[in-house]
């Protein structure tokens, strides 16, 4: 029988506790992070979809999310503030400033852009 105040008897997995701080990350150590903050049926859909950082001149980036199908993208676009606010989570307040979801319509790419709030932006 385990002791429930003997920490030692238990299994830790490593992904559990962070091995580095968010600044020394990867964009895929970000991305499985930013991840993990979501439920498994949202996980389900972001698993099925294509992320990249878009960069702009002025240093903030757009987090682009390519889903596979529309149904997808109107699911996720019911979770924008959850999003948002995951992503100033995994991601530096000042460098992503906006995220889109986009899906792709006879070889183009329709994508819905939200700034900072959740909100579109036109």
């Amino acid at each position: 029988m385990n002791d429930p105040y003997n920490f030692e008897d238990e299994d830790i997995e490593s992904d559990f506790l962070p091995n580095k701080r968010i600044s020394q990350m990867t964009f895929g150590e970000k991305l499985e992070r930013f991840k993990r903050f979501f439920d498994s049926s949202s996980r389900a859909m972001l698993q099925d979809c294509l992320f990249r950082l878009v960069e702009q001149e002025d240093g903030t980036a757009t987090l682009e999310i390519l889903c596979p199908n529309e149904l997808v993208q109107q699911r996720l676009t019911k979770k924008r503030r959850k999003i948002n606010n995951t992503i100033y989570t995994c991601w530096s307040h000042n460098y992503v400033k906006f995220f889109s979801l986009c899906v792709e319509q006879n070889g183009k790419f329709s994508c819905q852009k939200f700034s900072g709030g959740g909100y579109p932006v036109d």
